[in-house]
């Protein structure tokens, strides 16, 4: 063999033993007070480096430290804020000979670090009572410090996990399955980083910028940007930290389903609408209160603007500002199920679907919110001004300024969701408005036309809408003029029994003008009773008392028409019974004798005119029962 030959494998021999002796050789052992001093030093912690230390030389050179830990802050929940299955630390060679300790890439595998926050609200990452590593003296106020030398390449995270506990607001959460890469070269350089991991179940991945990590973990002034995509939401955020801890920036968001997102962090909402969300704003947050200028929404197809501050040092989040929104139905977020469409066909009776007002147990505050159309139940209303009041789930809406069915109008709405069973109370006055939609969309009552007003001051209880219906009382009037009742006509009614029995008197052709309407009225367990209706039209006047039951959807109402029939002012009292969908009509007997003594003997009438001769009894009672 030659020589030279023989005399290269050899060395090559030794340099293959060397490298396998050497990791094992080295008494890195000594150096381990160092390093868990130096870390101690930088973040005011115990550091321990509990496994193994171990000097490696493939894939790199550098080190490998087993099982590592890094002490939380006193009485913290977990004995320890960061555990470390194994630490590899790849040393660069060549700045070595320089002076220069340079890490060419840090990984740590399987990663648990803790993140908490006390009752007081104060974090454990804020690494207080930290020292310097090149002097040891304690720096008051101050933050993890690494010497200026030390130099990076990069950190990776491989399948960590990331807890959060907060004391203060009782909230839990957790990333498992983290994987990160992070670019960094020295403390006082640009930081990228980006990675995957796994929240509730869900993939989350991200991206983000860092100006500096001296500035991030000290105090300075940090630029910042954050990229987050998941199945449920999609969100950047740019902005900067300063050093009183205010983070400030711009953020835009989007979710296929804001309840779904709330659900996925942490905070389920009540059931009822909340679905499609988009939102950008100027955002300012220090100390747990958040504040959204040039605030753009879409909810639910809703369209808002305007500012926003949310509170959220106590358990409830204060909410406080004002909102401009396109139109505000809120329907859904009372039953918990989307509104009916104008086509779609309205069932009998009332919803037994149980009303949520959960969701006025989730905030406090004041809103003021400005809308081009509100809806609320059946109601449609035009431009409102709505003022919002709500704490401790008792919330006072009022609403001024409502343009509604072609009038105007205010009210005052309260929800009291305190107790078991919801309370409310509404307090109305309209003037001005189309009777029809007016009542056929609050009541379903959809047989009186004409322009008018209502007044109403009610109260209720109940889980769904049959139940509060069923419980109203309080009172109210109602007003109209230059209108008609449909499917009647009074006048025919009155002019003979045998007339009103026939069905020319009623019918979907059927119709009973009038100039003037209108009725006090008081409401008992659902049930509207009035003694004093009356009404005035070009034929017929007419009198009246009686009961609606709203609860029952039913009527029991008797009225007295009046009319110059013959020379005489004939009054028939009649008898309305049945469904709001199906009215009957019938002569009221008992009053019938009443009413024609009253005609006869000139009571319900003007007399007969010059040089009209006067019928007597008989001939009257001909004519009225139709005997020829």
């Amino acid at each position: 063999m030659d020589k030279t030959l023989r005399n290269g494998l050899i060395a090559a021999g030794l340099v293959v033993v060397l490298l396998l002796v050497l990791p094992f050789a080295v008494p890195l052992d000594s150096y381990r007070g160092r390093i868990e001093t130096a870390a101690g030093n930088a973040t005011g912690r115990v550091f321990k480096i509990n496994g193994p230390l171990r000097l490696t030389l493939f894939p790199r050179f550098g080190l490998r430290a087993k099982d590592v830990t890094l002490a939380n802050v006193p009485g913290g929940r977990a004995a320890v804020m960061v555990a470390v299955g194994d630490i590899d630390l790849a040393v660069k060679l060549v700045p070595l000979f320089s002076g220069r300790f340079a890490l060419d890439k840090i990984v740590l595998n399987e990663p648990v670090i803790a993140l908490e926050v006390d009752k007081d609200g104060n974090p454990n990452w804020k690494f207080a009572n930290a020292t310097t590593s090149e002097t040891g003296a304690a720096k008051k106020g101050g933050t993890l410090t690494l010497p200026a030398s030390t130099e990076f390449s990069g950190i990776a995270i491989s399948d960590g996990r990331v807890t959060y506990d907060n004391a203060k607001t009782h909230s839990h959460r957790s990333l498992d399955h983290v994987n990160a890469e992070v670019t960094i070269t020295t403390a006082d350089q640009p930081i990228a980083a980006s990675g995957d991991m796994s929240l509730a179940d869900k993939k989350l991945t991200f991206a983000a910028k860092l100006a500096t990590l001296r500035t991030f973990l000290g105090s300075g002034t940090t630029h910042f940007e954050l990229t987050a995509d998941a199945e449920l939401m999609h969100a950047t955020v740019k902005g900067l930290l300063t050093p009183d801890g205010t983070a400030q920036g711009i953020i835009a968001l989007t979710s296929p389903t804001f309840r779904g997102l709330a659900a996925w962090l942490g905070t389920p909402l009540p059931a009822g609408g909340l679905g499609g969300l988009t939102l950008s704003s100027r955002i300012e947050n220090k100390d747990k209160i958040t504040k959204l200028d040039d605030l753009k929404v879409t909810l639910d197809g809703q369209k808002m603007r305007g500012a926003l501050r949310i509170d959220a040092r106590a358990n409830v989040p204060v909410l406080a500002g004002a909102l401009d929104v396109d139109h505000l139905d809120i329907n859904p977020y009372l039953s918990g199920e989307k509104a009916a469409g104008p086509n779609e066909p309205q069932r009998p009776g009332w919803s037994k679907k149980a009303v949520s007002v959960a969701l006025i147990k989730e905030f406090s505050g004041k809103l003021a919110l400005t809308t081009g159309s509100l809806r609320v139940r059946g109601l449609h209303l035009g431009r409102t001004a709505l003022q919002i009041d709500s704490e401790n789930g008792l919330l006072t809406a009022y609403l001024d300024h409502v343009s509604l069915y072609g009038g105007t109008g205010s009210a005052r709405l309260i929800v009291d969701a305190r107790g078991k069973i919801p309370q409310f109370a509404n307090t109305l006055a309209f003037r001005g408005v189309q009777l029809n939609p007016l009542l056929k969309d609050a009541l379903g009552l959809d047989s009186i036309d004409g322009i008018g007003g209502l007044s109403l001051d009610i109260r209720g209880a109940g889980a769904n809408p049959d139940a509060i219906l069923h419980s109203l009382w309080g009172k109210g009037t109602l007003t109209g003029a230059n209108g008609h009742f449909k499917d009647v006509d009074l006048g025919a009614v009155a002019k003979s029994v045998k007339t009103m029995l026939g069905g020319e008197a009623t019918g979907t052709v059927a119709a009973t003008s009038f100039n003037d309407m209108g009725a006090a009225f008081v409401l008992a367990n659902g049930v509207m009773t009035t003694n004093d209706f009356h009404l005035t039209g070009p034929v017929v006047r007419m009198s009246g008392h009686g009961a609606i039951d709203i609860g029952g959807r039913s009527i029991d109402f008797r009225i007295r028409p009046e009319a110059d029939y013959a020379g005489y002012g004939i009054a028939v009292p009649f008898h309305i019974t049945g469904s709001w969908d199906r009215l009957h009509y019938a002569a009221d007997v008992a009053g019938i004798v009443s009413g024609v003594m009253d005609g006869l003997l000139g009571k319900g009438g003007d007399k007969p005119a010059p040089g009209t001769k006067k019928k007597n009894v008989g001939d009257q009672l001909k004519n009225m029962f139709g005997i020829h």
